[in-house]
């Protein structure tokens, strides 16, 4: 019941989806393609008077206008690579818990917002001990306390930065060639390796270490530092190796600052959470006419956001309350 508690603080929104979209040119979704169908899925298991779950594993193709109201506070929409119709395009995997016999559901959809791809949801409501992304063991239901009562379950990718692998769900946004600019980074490493190696978040324009700066500090605070000693090297476009100087304990921060190119259209994350319900929620097919797995069979959602994943509901939901954007998302509350 503790975990329950906790999960229902972090709910950031419950409400009633409306019509979706403030325009139908807005965004779409124009390709719902299912990988894959466990039915019934958890081996089979049970849940009270609902019955068997199905277990569905999907790939969803958004398409936003740039030029909409609706999606102009997106950074660099603009900028991204448009299709035939000048649409901008990103690909989202997606995944459903649904009832086998539709009837049996309470026609709600239960949406969380993924935290580094991964599904914390049925940790907290399901009181699974370990965070389980691959749910296909009958023990991956935990207490069924969501299945018990039917509702629809949904994942979707929404951070272009996640690593694939770990059954973790990705997100695959455009990105913007032609552009640069300057980007700073810090690291923590929590451990003495010397030299320490750090992953970038957008690939260096220029691998001349001489046209970066690198510096230290042992608190937050503290003024930033080149002592001798302090090194930095390019280990390709996105890798650096640190070479630490002496005096500065494994919490140390290193700033990094470099030029930085080809950004991806991150944004587009939230777009594609709020295309998604929308989808599910109010559509019979994708654009091309695949059927829409939970067509007809929900009627409210409610949104679920944990630590990081909590912000993405919350600034869905002043979005959609500003007047200048008054159907900013599927999710308003």
């Amino acid at each position: 019941m503790g975990h329950l508690q906790r999960a229902i603080i972090l709910i950031a929104g419950i409400i009633a989806l409306g019509s979706g979209l403030g325009s139908p040119c807005a965004a779409k979704v124009i390709k719902f393609e299912i990988v894959r169908v466990e039915s019934p899925a958890f081996e089979g298991r049970t849940f009270g008077t609902v019955g068997t779950y199905d277990r569905i594993v999907a790939r969803a193709t958004i398409a936003v206008a740039p030029d909409n109201p609706h999606n102009t506070i997106i950074a660099d929409l603009d900028r991204a690579p448009r299709n035939a119709q000048g649409l901008v395009e990103a690909v989202t995997d997606v995944e459903i818990l649904r009832p086998t016999v539709a009837a049996k559901g309470n026609r709600r959809l239960f949406y969380e917002v993924l935290n580094r791809g991964s599904k914390l949801g049925l940790a907290l409501f399901n009181d699974i001990p370990v965070v389980t992304n691959d749910l296909a063991k009958a023990a991956d239901g935990g207490n069924g306390f969501l299945m018990n009562r039917g509702y629809t379950v949904v994942w979707s990718g929404w951070q272009g930065d996640v690593a694939p692998g770990g059954g973790r769900m990705t997100f695959t946004p455009p990105v913007v060639p032609g552009v640069s600019g300057l980007a700073r980074e810090e690291f923590i490493f929590d451990h003495m390796d010397n030299p320490a190696s750090a992953t970038l978040s957008y690939p260096a324009a220029d691998l001349d270490p001489t046209h970066a700066k690198i510096s230290v500090r042992q608190r937050e605070a503290d003024p930033r530092a080149t002592p001798a000693g302090l090194e930095v090297k390019f280990e390709g476009p996105t890798k650096i190796a640190i070479k630490r100087p002496e005096g500065f304990d494994a919490g140390a921060i290193y700033e990094f600052i470099y030029t930085a190119k080809d950004p991806k259209v991150m944004g587009l994350g939230f777009a594609a959470t709020r295309d998604i319900v929308s989808f599910l929620r109010n559509e019979k097919a994708d654009a091309a006419g695949t059927a829409n797995p939970v067509a007809g069979q929900i009627d409210r959602a409610i949104g679920l956001g944990c630590r990081r994943a909590a912000a993405i509901c919350t600034t869905i939901s002043i979005l959609a309350s500003m007047p200048t954007r008054p159907a900013a998302s599927s999710l308003k509350g």
